[in-house]
């Protein structure tokens, strides 16, 4: 069970755009604090999320033993949907020959590391495929019939693998300090290269199997 929520807690590898933001902060007038702001706003996010989630199911469960509950297969089943939808409307968009970044990243130069803080605190809130590849792996967790400290333990692993897209690149800066730049930006041109692929096939997998694990849930 913990094998499986850690190699499911790896598709956050895959939040590029989160991958972008950092590299771009810690390009930033304040370099790795920036980056370091952002990526302590993103775990303590998720941390929170994780707990939560894993808090609420233990709650539910003990309320209602011996039947199961309905509300987490609607709602994998409901994100497993968007993640679907979310993958057509990626395949329909059109091919762009140019790569350009949104007109709010020229902000992130002049953004201080309290601001990167709360920036990422919200972008976890509010990215829904990044939630919902979160919530995936999380959810062997919250089904399973482990101890309710066992379950906090195991999402605090799952918590930090699946914010090493953002805990990575903070430390190629601190480790390879006169490096880092280079190394970052062939990141950064590598993302550029494969999003479209990657933005489809992605979510599409990932709601496939937020489908298949509400289905198995209910029956």
């Amino acid at each position: 069970m913990l094998l499986q929520s850690l190699l499911l807690a790896f598709s956050g590898l895959l939040s590029f755009g989160s991958i972008t933001l950092v590299i771009l902060l810690l390009m930033s007038d304040q370099g790795w604090r920036n980056g370091l702001g952002y990526a302590l706003g993103y775990t303590s996010s998720y941390t929170l999320i994780g707990i939560s989630a894993v808090l609420f199911g233990f709650r539910t469960a003990e309320n209602n033993p011996g039947e199961p509950s309905l509300f987490l297969p609607i709602l994998l089943m409901f994100l497993g949907s968007l993640l679907l939808l979310l993958a057509l409307r990626n395949w329909r968009k059109p091919v762009s020959d140019q790569q350009e970044e949104p007109r709010f990243f020229s902000i992130l130069a002049k953004i201080t590391p309290v601001k990167a803080f709360e920036f990422s605190a919200l972008i976890a809130v509010i990215n829904f495929k990044n939630l919902a590849l979160f919530l995936t792996s999380m959810s062997v967790v919250i089904l399973s019939n482990l101890l309710i400290t066992e379950k906090i333990f195991i999402t605090l692993l799952v918590v930090l693998v699946f914010c090493l897209a953002v805990i990575i690149p903070v430390a190629i800066y601190v480790v390879f300090p006169r490096g880092a730049k280079d190394i970052l930006n062939s990141i950064k041109q590598l993302i550029n290269r494969y999003s479209r692929p990657i933005g489809i096939w992605v979510p599409l997998i990932f709601g496939l199997i937020l489908l298949a694990r509400g289905f198995s849930e209910l029956l």
